[in-house]
C-alpha cells in the first residue's frame, strides 16, 4: 500500500490523466509535475494537498502507482512477436532501438554485448540507485555506454563501483 509514498517528506508520487495544461495547478500548488504522453503525467504531491488538486478541472483522475509483478512466460506470443520472426517477414531487429521497463538488466550477459566485447546497450537507468537521474527526472542514476563499457572491462565485484545495477530476478534479463 505504499508503492509510491516517501514517509520522509510526507507526499506522494501520483498517475494523473488531465486535459488542458498542468502548468497553472504545478504554481499554485507547488507541486513537482513530470508529463508523460497523451495526458498523462506523474505528480509529486504532499498528501495534504492531494484533496485540492481533486478539485481542479484539469484532472480527469488520479491513481496511485501499483507494485508491478512478473507474469508467465508467454508474453512473445501475447506481443505478437512469434508471428513476425516466421516466414514471409523474418524480422529479427536488427537496426531496431528499444527500450524496455523491467527489474533490471544483466548488462555483462552475452546477449547485451558485441563481438569485441563492448555493450549493445545505449543506456541505463536504474530507477532504484539514487544519483544522477535522466534530465526531467527525479530518481535513479542513468549509465551510459561508456560507463556501461567501463565497467565491462573491469573484474567483478569492482565493475559494480562503476555500474551497480543488478537484475536480482533476472525476469528483466530476460524479457531483454
Amino acid at each position: 500500500l505504499d508503492v509510491g509514498f516517501d514517509p520522509e517528506t510526507n507526499t506522494w508520487e501520483l498517475i494523473v490523466k488531465y486535459s488542458g495544461s498542468l502548468e497553472r495547478i504545478a504554481q499554485e500548488l507547488e507541486i513537482d509535475v513530470v508529463e508523460l504522453s497523451s495526458g498523462y503525467a506523474i505528480i509529486t504531491i504532499p498528501e495534504n494537498l492531494i484533496d485540492s488538486l481533486i478539485n481542479y478541472e484539469e484532472i480527469e483522475f488520479i491513481e496511485k502507482p501499483k507494485r508491478l509483478f512478473y507474469e508467465v512466460n508467454e508474453g512473445r506470443m501475447a506481443s505478437c512477436i512469434n508471428p513476425i520472426q516466421m516466414q514471409p517477414y523474418s524480422l529479427f531487429g536488427e537496426g531496431v532501438l528499444i527500450a524496455i521497463i523491467d527489474s533490471g538488466i544483466d548488462y555483462s550477459h552475452p546477449d547485451f554485448r558485441n563481438e569485441d566485447g563492448s555493450t549493445r546497450i545505449e543506456a541505463l537507468w536504474d530507477q532504484t540507485i539514487p544519483g544522477n537521474p535522466p534530465e526531467g527526472f527525479r530518481i535513479g542514476t542513468l549509465y551510459s555506454r561508456e560507463q556501461i563499457n567501463e565497467a565491462l572491462q573491469t573484474p567483478m565485484p569492482q565493475r559494480l563501483d562503476i555500474v551497480p545495477s543488478t537484475d536480482l530476478s533476472g525476469h528483466g534479463t530476460h524479457v531483454g
